[in-house]
């Protein structure tokens, strides 16, 4: 258990519930702004102030943003989650290499990009759609495909308002400085380029647009 004098930055996963944004493990809704962390034992006494030792309590988040989209393959609802990072301070319990746990948090930017294998559908129905559209003129066997993806880019937006931060894919993130800007350390900003390059295009494809400036919402 340590106190940093600074906050500490983390990345982590979220379920898209309407406009707002579900913890990914336990039944927690987000607020907008600072959060508390507050122990939600199974069956035994409640930590008096989270993060409590021996106890998975207060807000986790991981150091890598490589680590944080893959446990979002675990999901079978792949287009209604969504990668951010959080400020965490208090109390904060230091993981390793893992991540960490704190007693505070807020949320300071989202991510349109998806999970790698969310990534790979969204994209594989984007060129199926463009070469069906060229070779047949019709797209209907990839219309409700299409129409998920464009909701989900939607519901993105609406959940980055109601929360006021920005909604930038990684690769924007890292090109406009934004990451630099939060204190993220130089590793993570060239692993989320690197994943950016490769991952950024998939929840944008579907809309059909060649505009740049939608890439980074």
């Amino acid at each position: 258990m340590t106190w940093p004098v600074e906050p500490v930055l983390g990345w982590r996963i979220w379920r898209i519930a309407g406009c707002r944004l579900e913890s990914w493990a336990v039944d927690y809704c987000w607020e907008p702004g600072e959060n508390r962390a507050i122990c939600l034992p199974r069956n035994r006494v409640a930590c008096a102030s989270p993060p409590g030792p021996h106890c998975q309590c207060g807000f986790w988040a991981v150091w890598s943003p490589r680590a944080c989209l893959a446990r979002a393959d675990s999901d079978a609802e792949l287009r209604w989650h969504v990668m951010g990072l959080i400020s965490g301070w208090g109390t904060v319990a230091l993981h390793g290499r893992e991540g960490f746990r704190a007693e505070r948090a807020a949320i300071k930017c989202l991510f349109t990009d998806w999970s790698p294998s969310a990534s790979r559908s969204a994209m594989a129905r984007g060129r199926l759609s463009r070469w069906l559209r060229r070779r047949t003129g019709r797209t209907d066997a990839l219309a409700t495909a299409t129409r998920r993806d464009r909701r989900r880019v939607e519901a993105l937006q609406d959940v980055a308002g109601r929360y006021g931060v920005p909604l930038v894919s990684l690769l924007g993130a890292v090109e406009v400085g934004l990451l630099s800007e939060l204190g993220v350390p130089s590793p993570q900003i060239e692993e989320a380029a690197h994943l950016g390059a490769i991952y950024a295009p998939g929840p944008i494809d579907p809309l059909e647009t060649d505009s740049p400036t939608q890439r980074y919402v």
